[in-house]
This record gives C-alpha cells, sequence and structure tokens, in this order.
C-alpha cells in the first residue's frame, strides 16, 4: 500500500496549528462544550493523535481509499474527529449527536475551519436509517460505545445499514486495566449514591419512579425494586413495576456491581464489559472484533510526559498483553 494511503504526523502537526487559531470563548458556544473544546486544544496533539489512529485503522481493513470512504462521525460531541477526517481526504462525512448543543458546535467549527461536512445529524443510532438508501462505509465513535443504553439495539441498526460497514470506537471503560477500571468505578459509585449539583443520585431518581407507580410500596420492596432497576432507563423502570405489580417479577441484577445508568436520560456512566462480552457482543450481529491498546499523552511535558512515554513503551512491548496498562482500548469491528 502507498504510505500516502494513511494519515501522517505532518497531517496532524499541520491540524494542530490550524487549531491554534481558535478561540473556545469567541465561538457562542454553551459552557459545557466551551469548556469540553479548551481541554481538547489544550492537549490537541494527544486528541488529534488518537483521531489518527482510529482513521488510519480503518484504513487498514477498509478496501477503499480514504477519498471513496463514506464515514459517519457518531456521538460527534464538537465534531473535531469529523473535521479532522475531512481534513485529511475522506470522500463523505456525516456527523450525529443527540445533542443539539454538540451540532451547534460542529457547525461552528467547521465554518472556522473552513472544513464543511456533508451533514450534520441531531439524533441517536435510529436516525442512521436515512443512510440506508447510500450507506456509510464506516462508523467511528469515541468515548461513545460505554453510554449507549440498548448495545443489542445499537448493533442491530448497524448491521442493517450495510453488510460491509466497519465500525471503529474507543473506549477509556477498560475492563482489564485496574487502576483506570477502579478510577472510573468511583465515578460510577458517585453518580449512582452521591449525585452531583446538577442531578439527583440515580438511586433517588428510580425511588421516585417506583413510588409513582406503587405509591403502596413497602420499605423493603422498595429498596429491593430499586436496587434491580439498576441500569434501567424511566420507561423500562415503569414496565418493571408493572411486572413487578402484576406478577411479582423482579428484574435481574446487573453482573456487574458498579455498573449503572440516568433514568431520564439513558445514559449509562462508563459502563464497563469485558473483552469476551465485547466478542459476543460483535459477533452475536454479524462483527469480527480486533481489540488494540491505546496509549497515554506522550505530547505533556516534563515528568508527566516522561511517565506516559515509559508507559507506551511498555504497552507496545507487552503487544496484546499491553491492555493491562492502556488507558483506552480500540474496538474494530468488520
Amino acid at each position: 500500500m502507498k504510505s500516502s494511503r494513511f494519515i501522517s504526523t505532518l497531517q496532524i502537526e499541520n491540524f494542530c496549528d490550524r487549531l491554534s487559531d481558535l478561540n473556545p470563548e469567541d465561538l457562542g458556544l454553551e459552557n459545557y462544550q466551551a469548556s469540553y473544546l479548551a481541554n481538547l486544544l489544550t492537549h490537541k496533539k494527544y486528541f488529534i493523535s488518537i483521531y489518527a489512529t482510529v482513521l488510519n485503522e480503518l484504513l487498514t481493513y477498509s478496501p477503499k481509499e480514504k477519498e471513496h470512504i463514506f464515514l459517519v462521525d457518531y456521538g460527534a460531541g464538537n465534531g473535531l474527529l469529523g473535521l479532522f477526517a475531512k481534513y485529511c481526504g475522506f470522500g463523505k462525512v456525516v456527523q450525529v449527536d443527540t445533542s443539539s448543543a454538540c451540532c451547534f458546535s460542529q457547525r461552528i467549527l467547521s465554518e472556522r475551519l473552513g472544513l464543511p461536512v456533508d451533514e450534520n445529524i441531531h439524533g441517536d443510532y435510529q436516525s442512521l436509517n436515512k443512510l440506508s438508501v447510500n450507506p456509510p462505509d464506516a462508523l467511528v465513535a469515541t468515548d461513545v460505545i460505554e453510554h449507549i443504553y440498548d448495545l443489542d439495539d445499537f448493533f442491530a441498526s448497524l448491521q442493517k445499514i450495510n453488510g460491509e460497514l466497519v465500525v471503529i470506537f474507543t473506549t477509556a471503560s477498560n475492563d482489564r486495566n485496574w487502576w483506570k477500571k477502579r478510577k472510573l468505578m468511583k465515578v460510577q459509585k458517585k453518580d449512582e449514591w452521591e449525585g452531583d449539583d446538577f442531578c439527583e443520585p440515580f438511586r433517588m431518581i428510580r425511588s421516585k419512579i417506583i413510588k409513582d407507580e406503587i405509591p403502596q410500596i413497602t420499605h423493603s420492596e422498595l429498596n429491593l425494586l430499586i436496587d434491580h432497576t439498576r441500569g434501567l432507563r424511566k420507561v423500562d423502570i415503569e414496565s418493571a413495576c408493572r411486572m413487578y405489580k402484576e406478577n411479582g417479577i423482579v428484574p435481574p441484577l446487573l453482573l456487574h456491581p458498579t455498573n449503572t445508568c440516568d433514568p431520564i436520560s439513558g445514559s449509562w456512566t462508563e459502563r464497563f464489559l469485558s473483552f469476551d462480552e465485547y466478542r459476543l457482543l460483535f459477533n452475536k450481529y454479524g462483527f469480527s472484533l480486533t481489540i488494540k491498546s491505546g496509549f497515554y499523552n506522550g505530547f505533556r511535558k516534563g515528568i508527566k510526559g516522561k511517565v506516559a512515554g515509559i508507559l507506551n513503551a511498555l504497552i507496545h512491548r507487552m503487544k496484546t498483553k499491553g491492555s493491562v496498562l492502556s488507558p483506552f482500548i480500540i474496538l474494530i469491528g468488520r
């Protein structure tokens, strides 16, 4: 293969130079989007290198040249992955996100960077059905798969889009990295038991939903249903309550002790799946799965950058076993 087929270090550096002209405070973005973009720009070479890795994995497994690839950037956020793909010469790029604020951010950044994408879609994976007439060749998503409510429904939708679709995900919810897992489990427990300034504890939200459905519920029954509806959104909690009232059926407990999701939005808090669970999921819907290790931010100055460089060298040397150190994993389905 020609080396020009793949994303080069020079393209990463040139795109980072283009990003240097952006000031998040001058873009008219909502506070969260502006703050998120500011963090990304502070560490832009690291994040753009992750995007380049994702796109190069796609180019490795796709039979098409990049100028002929129709790419979906799913859960696109501020849209920089899709915009970088456009900058690197991908043929058609569509960005999809459930947040209207993110879609606005994508359009603003597209204008400021002079990189028009082909379409911005405000919606979830069900909105991908509109692309079935002229189906995409690939779908990429960074830090998204761990938040999707119904992965079976999601993959069933992907299966219908294109029988030759290549999908690539990155996720920091790496079940094999003990330190990373411990850190993210603390976030899960906080969401479940404590909440924050913007959201009540998920247990409390489920408790209110259950009591609305079963006003005369006893304290012990309430706690039982609160425990057993962890991981369900409001409509499914209500359905579970009706099943309990009619037949005494209690939903099964989640296998993972801290996996939890927002009952209102249905967004999971960094859901952990084992590598075997991911393989079963991908295979169930016709995808073969390759899992690769990610890397730390070795572009930082000082001791943190040096430590990251050492860890990256160890991850590379350990090959498939490097996942025990990896800050994120790459899931490649084809």
